[in-house]
C-alpha cells in the first residue's frame, strides 16, 4: 500500500483558500488604485475649482476696481462740466449786471445833464408890464437836440416828433413832466419862435413858456413867465 496519501477534500480547499486570497490581493489592489484615484481627483481636480474660483474673484475684484476708477475720473469731468457751467452762468450774469449798470448810468447821467441845465442860475428878467405875470426869468439853458433835418418847420401837432421836442424844451424850462403837465395854448411868436401856456394838473403852477428852434440842435427855452392866473383857459371853457 503506496504511503502516499491524497485527500480530494484537502485540495479543494487549499484551491479555494488560495483563489479566495487572490481575490482578495486584486480587490486591495483596485481599492489602492481607486483610493489614488480619488485623492489625485482631489488634489488636481479641487485645485483646479479653486483656482477657477479665485481667478473668478480676481476678475470680479479687477473689474470692480476699474469701474471705481471709471466712475472716479469721471467725477472730475462732470465736476469741470459744471463748474464750467457755473463760470459760464456767472460771465453772464456778470455781462448781464454790467449792462444793466451800463444802461443805469447812462440814464442816470442824461438825468443828470437835464437837472444840471434845469437848475442852472436863474436870472430874473423884466415882465413888460403884464400884470399877470409874478415874476420872468430865464437861464443858460441849453438846445435840447433833435433827430429832425434841414430846414426846420416847426408843426403844431400832437404827437409829431417836433411837438415831441418842443415839449421837452418846455419840461426843461419850468420841470413840469408830461405825467404832470397841461398844454393850454402854442402859439407862433416869430419865425421858429414858440410860446407855450403850460400849467401842472392842478393849476397850481402856471407859465408862459417862450422857446426858440436852433439850427441842427433843436429846440432852446429862452424865458419862463410866471403867472399869476391861466389865461388861456376861457378857450375851453364854453366846450
Amino acid at each position: 500500500m503506496s504511503d502516499e496519501f491524497y485527500s480530494p477534500s484537502r485540495v479543494n480547499r487549499f484551491e479555494k483558500k488560495r483563489k479566495s486570497t487572490k481575490a482578495i490581493s486584486i480587490l486591495l489592489i483596485l481599492g489602492g488604485i481607486l483610493v489614488i484615484i480619488l485623492i489625485g481627483w482631489f488634489l488636481f481636480g479641487g485645485g483646479e475649482e479653486n483656482n477657477s474660483a479665485d481667478q473668478s474673484d480676481e476678475n470680479s475684484t479687477t473689474e470692480n476696481a476699474d469701474q471705481n476708477s471709471s466712475g472716479n475720473e469721471q467725477a472730475p469731468n462732470d465736476d469741470s462740466s459744471n463748474g464750467e457751467k457755473e463760470s459760464a452762468g456767472g460771465e453772464e450774469n456778470q455781462t448781464e449786471d454790467d449792462t444793466s449798470q451800463q444802461d443805469e448810468t447812462s440814464e442816470n447821467a442824461d438825468e443828470g445833464t437835464r437837472d444840471e441845465q434845469s437848475a442852472g442860475e436863474r436870472e430874473q428878467v423884466d415882465s413888460s408890464g403884464d400884470s399877470n405875470v409874478v415874476e420872468a426869468y430865464t437861464a443858460d439853458w441849453q438846445p435840447v437836440g433833435t433827430s429832425q433835418q434841414e430846414p426846420h418847420q416847426t408843426t403844431y401837432e400832437e404827437g409829431t416828433q417836433d411837438w415831441e421836442e418842443m415839449m421837452e424844451a418846455i419840461e426843461l424850462a419850468t420841470d413840469l413832466t408830461s405825467d404832470d403837465r397841461v398844454v393850454w395854448w402854442v402859439e407862433r411868436a416869430g419865425d421858429q419862435q414858440v410860446i407855450a401856456t403850460v400849467s401842472d394838473s392842478a393849476e397850481t403852477e402856471i407859465y408862459r413858456t417862450y422857446v426858440t428852434w436852433v439850427e441842427n440842435q433843436g429846440w432852446k427855452p429862452t424865458k419862463v413867465e410866471v403867472l399869476e392866473e391861466n389865461d388861456q383857459k376861457y378857450r375851453f371853457e364854453n366846450e
